[in-house]
This record gives C-alpha cells, sequence and structure tokens, in this order.
C-alpha cells in the first residue's frame, strides 16, 4: 500500500489532533440503541450523538439540518436553490451495545501504538469522521464546488436502518453517493440476508434433563461464551468472538454445547443431535444442502448465534447470507426439506440481494482515485455486510476497512489504525474533489 503523498500528510497534520478530540468526544458518547421518548426515537443515546455531531458540523462552518431526530446533515458548496441535486455520503453514529471483553475503556478513544481502540472508530464513528475531517479541508483550502455535498449522520443503522424511510418521506435521496460502513475497494453488490429461527417442540418430557442453558446472544455476532447445566452440574463453553458476516473468524461455542448435548434423551436429544449433523461447525451450510457459490459473490455464509429454551422446546437462530444469483425463494424452499416435522421456520429478518451498476461514472472514477491513492486494485466487490445502500437509492458502500481487514466491529477492543484513518481521509478528500470540483 502506499505511503499518504506529501501534500496531503501536511494538510492532515494540521487538523489532525483536533478532529482526534471531535472523535473522541463522540465515541464518549454510548449511543446505543435505547427505548423511544421524547424527541428520541431511538433513545438518549443516539439523540445525544446526533445533537453533538450537528453542533460541531455547524462550529466547522457548515450548513446543517436534520429529520424527525433521526438523520442529521452537514451541507457544503451550492445551496439547494442554486443546485438541487446533492452528493450523499452516508454514515451512521449509533453503536452495538458492549459486552465485558474489552482491555480499554470502550466509551474513549485509546491510542496504543498506532491504532485507535473504542467502540465506532470503525463502525461507524470513526470513518464518517473521516469523511468531515476531508469535507472541511476542502473547505478550508477554499474549494469551489459545481454540486452540493451533503454528509448524513444516521441514528438506527445497527437495529434496522429505520432512520432512513423517516428522511426519505421529507428529503430527496443524492443522486448518487458512498457510505463508508463496509470496505474498500468500492462495493458494488451486497449479498442477499435472511434472519431465521427454527423452533422444535418437544412433546416428551425430555426438555426437563436441562435444568439452565445460557449465553450472551446477538444476531450480530458469534458467541464466545455459554452454559448449560444438566443434572444440576454448570458447564461453561468458551470461545472468541467474531461478527456475523465473518463467522469463519470466530470460536463459536454453540457447535460446543450442542455437541456435548446431543447424547441426551428423547425428542430433546433427536433436537441436539439434528443441529449437529446439520449445522455444527460448518459456517457455509453444506450440511443443509445450502452450499450454494458463484463468481461474483463467493460461497454462502451461515451463522449460528443462539439457542435457548422456550415453554414448548427449544429454539436457534441462524442468519444466511447467500450470493447475489440465489433468490431467497430457492434458499428457503431447499431449507425446509431439512426439517424434522416437529420444527417451525419463522423469519425474523430479511434483507434482499443489491447490485448497483457498477460502470457508473463515479464508481470508475472513485475506483482509479482509489488505485491511485493505495496502489491496490481497485476492481468493484461484493459484500456479505448489510449497509445503508439497501435502504436508500443511488448509494454504494466505499471504506473503511482495507483489503485483509476483517471482523474487527460489534466485539471488544474494536480498532482502527490511524495511519488508516489518514488514508481513507486522503481517499474520500480527493473523491470529494473529482465529484464535486
Amino acid at each position: 500500500m502506499k505511503t499518504v503523498r506529501k501534500d496531503f500528510n501536511s494538510l492532515f497534520l494540521e487538523s489532525k489532533d483536533e478532529f482526534l478530540s471531535y472523535l473522541q468526544q463522540l465515541v464518549s458518547i454510548p449511543s446505543v440503541k435505547g427505548n423511544e421518548t421524547y424527541n428520541a426515537p431511538f433513545g438518549i443515546g443516539p439523540k445525544r450523538a446526533l445533537e453533538f455531531i450537528l453542533a460541531l458540523s455547524k462550529q466547522l462552518g457548515f450548513r446543517t439540518g436534520q429529520v424527525d431526530n433521526c438523520v442529521g446533515w452537514a451541507e457544503y458548496g451550492p445551496t439547494e436553490k442554486e443546485c438541487s441535486e446533492y452528493f450523499g455520503v452516508l454514515g451512521h453514529i449509533d453503536v452495538v451495545d458492549v459486552v465485558n471483553d474489552w482491555q480499554y475503556d470502550p466509551f474513549d478513544v485509546t491510542l496504543d501504538e498506532g491504532y485507535l481502540y473504542g467502540r465506532g472508530v470503525l463502525d461507524n464513528k470513526g470513518p464518517i469522521m473521516s469523511t468531515l475531517f476531508a469535507l472541511y479541508l476542502i473547505k478550508k483550502q477554499g474549494y469551489i464546488l459545481k454540486t452540493r455535498i451533503r454528509i448524513m449522520f444516521g441514528t438506527d443503522e445497527e437495529s434496522g436502518s429505520r432512520d432512513i424511510p423517516r428522511y426519505l418521506k421529507v428529503e430527496k435521496p443524492p443522486y448518487a453517493g458512498i457510505t463508508p460502513d463496509c470496505k474498500f475497494p468500492i462495493v458494488y453488490g451486497e449479498r442477499g440476508l435472511v434472519d431465521l429461527t427454527i423452533s422444535n417442540i418437544i412433546t416428551d418430557d425430555s426438555l426437563k434433563q436441562i435444568d439452565d442453558l445460557d449465553g450472551e446472544f446477538d444476531h450480530s455476532f458469534l458467541p464466545d461464551q455459554a452454559s448449560v447445566t444438566l443434572d444440576g452440574i454448570k458447564t461453561v463453553f468458551k470461545g472468541s468472538k467474531a461478527p456475523s458476516n465473518a463467522p469463519d473468524l470466530a470460536d463459536n461455542v454453540l457447535p460446543k454445547l450442542v455437541e456435548y448435548c446431543k447424547s441426551l434423551d428423547g425428542q430433546t436429544g433427536t433436537f441436539f443431535k439434528w443441529i449437529n449433523e446439520k449445522i455444527g461447525n460448518q459456517t457455509n451450510g453444506s450440511g443443509l444442502d445450502l452450499d450454494y457459490c458463484d463468481t461474483e459473490s463467493g460461497e454462502l455464509q451461515l451463522s449460528f448465534y443462539e439457542i435457548n429454551i422456550t415453554e414448548k422446546g427449544i429454539q436457534l437462530k441462524i442468519s444466511i447470507r447467500y450470493p447475489i444469483t440465489v433468490s431467497e425463494h430457492i434458499l428457503l424452499a431447499q431449507l425446509e426439506t431439512q426439517l424434522l416435522a416437529s420444527m417451525e421456520l419463522t423469519i425474523n429478518r430479511r434483507f434482499p440481494s443489491i447490485v448497483r451498476n457498477n460502470k457508473l461514472n463515479f464508481i470508475k472514477q472513485f475506483s482509479e482515485i482509489y488505485e491511485q491513492d493505495t496502489g491496490l486494485d481497485g476492481t468493484p466487490v461484493t459484500t456479505t455486510g448489510v449497509t445503508y445502500a439497501r435502504a436508500m437509492p443511488n448509494i454504494v458502500a466505499f471504506g473503511p476497512s482495507f483489503p485483509g481487514q476483517k471482523g474487527i466491529a460489534h466485539k471488544g477492543n474494536e480498532w482502527l489504525k490511524i495511519s488508516d484513518w489518514q488514508l481513507m481521509t486522503e481517499i474520500y478528500f480527493d473523491c470529494f474533489i473529482a465529484e464535486l470540483c
């Protein structure tokens, strides 16, 4: 990877400490989704973060606005009367919750040997601050923009992106834009995702063999700890966590728990045997004959992220990210052929695949700039991630993770290399100038 060029390095260093301070202040706000309250549809934390970033943007000299306390923006260039269309940058300032797997204070920015640590430094406060930094440097240098640019700050990306439909009821979408919430190079396609619960009814009293089953479960990651208590004896299983879109990087504890319980009697044991055989440690769906793969987006990914006891039986939860050439209908039809008669399938969340035209002028231009600034291949790619590009028209993901960086978000010690923060700021700086000047 190339180093940051000298002229940009001097620009960056002039304001680096200032923007690191702004990032620290933003990270210090625990903007995890909370209960809806007055003027805070997604809780107090996201609302406080929105208020902070809007006040900062105004302080930096940008026009600001917001819709329904859901999405705010900072804008530069011609006014809306002078230019009705705008180029959009859409990121989010809400974060996933924190669990006890941190060596650093999650709601602070710790600089340690060239790395920034803190909840949101990568997903997505650091990158959206990077785009604001880039726009500030453009403004500071006195560039005249021919088109408006609007940096939008969402507050519900981690919990379903319910903020964007409310924004689009009031504001029109950008003619083109990016979300800095995925990876480099530019992402023209996002795989489909379906999140499922498989419930199994137990009618033979065999569930009484399990006194307790516990763990820290969430659809955003594969768990690193769970326990089961049989006949008063508690067994704890430990592993290592990974984001649910990178199951191959996890040491998932649930297959270990299932393996332990498959020798139980009756219908309970039968269900655990089925899970062990059909899912187990497999992350490509092969045990369920779901091992689809294509040259565009690679192989299917299956993440087994939860198991629990219910009043009627046992249920497990999985998320499946499938190639852009596969339909959800075909996927679910195949899955249902693998279920036992006692099982019921429920869809929790669904996100169909999206594919953008990778020949669009701005995509080609940004790909070339990425290659020039990094020395890396800029050919557009696809992702297993779910970004705001699915919620807002004309948006594609672009950054922040560089090739080889994977499985950083949604777990402890979330990090961002400060050199990468500088490089992405340079890339966004150059792309904005090329598109808007």
